[in-house]
């Protein structure tokens, strides 16, 4: 079934593209609601009435499976795409219309009515791809060119601006999936080169007193599995050395005064007689 209302909606949202396409559906989806919303007003005695006693859904429902059916359902591919582009540019430090992306989103939590089907599989799903393959591609460079301690600035910091983004435009639940994401790409993979850096890792650390820079590491590698494994075996390594080192040099110490200490006997043997 067509609709005239829609045949005016989806020409208008084809033939733009990025963000004026986000700005023309967000404006299409508020009219929508608030026709659905009058619709349900006038028709409050059938809605409240007679569809409830022939079990049949609400009208509010029917007014939103209208718009996710012949709206959402051609274009929600192209509207993803587009917010991912915008966070991707963000990322990148260009400053993006966050106020338009909430509203973007909000459109694949509501739709779902209820449920968050919609914006896990519509959109969150290729968010954490796409958000996996850029921090991957970034890692890859940052493992090459920066020190263990500037490595971990950057990480600390990129998790950071990612749970910045979920309190200003992503669903709360992507929090522990996003971060997961990021985690292992910037930590997980790299953490044995990342530690074992040779003029800058966790013993050059230790060996430094770098307390700043050793609690930064605790507190990045205490948030995913296993985590602090390697850390600890450092740690253990560097603890058994130095503490090697100052058993051998009392014992050397030692030594040392008791060698004197037989030099000595002579002299004072010659002395007395």
């Amino acid at each position: 079934m067509q609709y005239p209302y829609f045949e005016k909606v989806l020409p208008s949202l084809r033939e733009k593209h990025d963000e004026f396409m986000l700005r023309e559906l967000v404006k299409r989806w508020a009219n929508h609601k608030v026709m659905v919303r009058w619709l349900s007003r006038f028709f409050h005695y059938l809605d409240r009435y007679f569809i409830a006693r022939r079990s049949l859904p609400p009208l509010n429902e029917v007014g939103l499976t209208c718009f996710r059916d012949l709206v959402y359902q051609e274009l929600n591919g192209k509207v993803r795409d587009a917010v991912i582009s915008l966070i991707d540019q963000e990322r990148e430090g260009e400053q993006i219309d966050r106020a338009l992306l909430k509203n973007v989103l909000d459109i694949f939590v509501e739709i779902g009515m209820g449920q968050m089907d919609y914006y896990e599989n519509d959109f969150e799903a290729a968010m954490l791809k796409d958000t996996a393959a850029y921090y991957s591609r970034k890692a890859s460079n940052w493992i090459l060119d920066d020190s263990c301690p500037d490595y971990m600035l950057k990480a600390e910091e990129c998790l950071k601006r990612e749970k910045d983004r979920v309190s200003h435009y992503l669903h709360s639940s992507s929090e522990p999936k996003l971060l997961e994401k990021v985690q292992h790409e910037l930590l997980s993979v790299y953490a044995t080169q990342l530690l074992e850096k040779e003029h800058s890792g966790c013993h050059a650390l230790l060996r430094d007193d770098k307390v700043e820079d050793l609690s930064r590491m605790f507190r990045l590698f205490s948030k995913i599995p296993r985590g602090l494994d390697p850390v600890s075996g450092i740690f253990k390594q560097h603890v058994t050395a130095e503490g090697t080192a100052l058993v051998k040099q009392a014992e050397d110490a030692a030594s040392n005064k008791k060698v004197g200490l037989l030099m000595t006997i002579p002299t004072l043997a010659n002395y007395l007689m």
